[in-house]
This record gives C-alpha cells, structure tokens and sequence, in this order.
C-alpha cells in the first residue's frame, strides 16, 4: 500500500513501512493438497464447534436449572440438537472425503438421473398410475 506522508501527519501516525522478506506464496502443486487443507480446516473447525457447543452447553443447563425458567431449558434443548447435528456433520464428512480418495463417483457427486416431473391433477395422476399397473402405455 502506497504510505502518503500528508496523511500521516495529519493523523499524527508513524509512516508503515513495508517487510521486504515477505513469505512466498506455495505454488498450486494439485487438487489434492486443496482438498485435504480444506479437510483439515473443515475438520477441526466442526471439532472446535463441539468442545465449545459442550462447554456452553454444560453452563445453559445449570442456568436453566437455577432458573427454572422454560426458556433456558428450551434453549437449552436447542443447543443439544445443533451439536448433535455438529456431530453428524463431522462423521459426514469423514463419509465424503472416504469416498473422494476411494474415487467412489456416485457417493462422492451425488449424481440423480431419469428424473419425471408430472403437472396434472391428482385424478390424472390416479389414472396415469393405474394405467401403469394394468401394464397399459401411458400417452403424454
């Protein structure tokens, strides 16, 4: 960033200087080593999102016990679903990077095909659906 010296003085600051011997910047070497930084970084991030959620957790119940107010406990409740989930989460993810180092395409992309959308009414939708049992060709 360029240092303006009018700038400084008027707000009465130290010029900044710049480092000379910035770090350099690691050259993309492949997909892989983004994914598992990513993993890493996913990883540790729903991890620390648990031993918070508990730590709070352990203090809303003693706050809703000491209360005896139905909103604590309500919250409280809350606060044990979402670090259920949090956990979920972490095993699913564990799932999801399995499947991208097995090269499992299907778990991994989660790909649907042959999708059918109807826009009827429900009675052309009882029709078409009996027609189907009869073993009768259904005309669009």
């Amino acid at each position: 960033m360029k240092n303006i010296p009018e700038l400084d003085k008027l707000f009465d600051i130290a010029p900044q200087t710049t480092p000379e011997n910035l770090p350099a910047i690691a050259p993309e070497t492949g997909k892989n080593i983004d994914q598992e930084d990513d993993y890493q970084l996913a990883r540790s991030t729903l991890r620390n999102l648990i031993y918070k959620s508990e730590n709070t957790l352990d203090d809303m119940i003693e706050l809703a016990k000491n209360s005896e107010h139905p909103r604590t406990y309500e919250v409280a409740g809350q606060l044990i679903k979402t670090v259920s989930d949090v956990a979920k989460d972490l095993i699913e993810l564990q799932k999801k990077v399995k499947d991208l180092k097995d090269g499992d395409p299907v778990s991994a992309k989660n790909v649907t095909n042959n999708n059918v959308v109807f826009a009827g009414s429900t009675a052309e939708l009882f029709k078409m659906l009996k027609n189907k049992d009869d073993g009768k060709t259904i005309e669009q």
